[in-house]
């Protein structure tokens, strides 16, 4: 056996260092990336919030993490969220406009 080598065991195969039984594991995906900037601006992103809008902020982030989340996320949820947190803050938030692009991948 050589690394790389494939092997089937009782409807499960592993081939390297991943190991299945017939789920889709995405490296390098968008999601990631993604959510962890949400996890890492959320602070920023409901400072700058107006103080009327802060509620309605975090609720909206945790749609949004919820979605990114989950085995598969709805981009129009995470589309429609981060238009109106984008809305709410204001799109000249630096944080809003780091994560925009972010989203930008995720949704192409």
């Amino acid at each position: 056996m050589t690394v790389g080598d494939t092997y089937e065991v009782k409807n499960t195969s592993m081939t390297g260092s991943a190991i299945g039984s017939g789920n889709v594991v995405s490296f390098n995906s968008s999601v990631n990336p993604l959510l962890d900037a949400l996890v890492d601006q959320r602070d920023a992103l409901l400072r700058d919030a107006p103080g009327s809008g802060r509620d309605e902020v975090r609720e909206r982030l945790d749609a949004i993490e919820a979605q990114l989340r989950a085995s598969r996320p709805d981009k129009e949820v995470v589309r429609g969220a981060w238009q109106r947190i984008a809305a709410v803050v204001g799109v000249l938030s630096e944080p809003v406009m780091e994560i925009t692009k972010l989203i930008a991948t995720f949704l192409a």
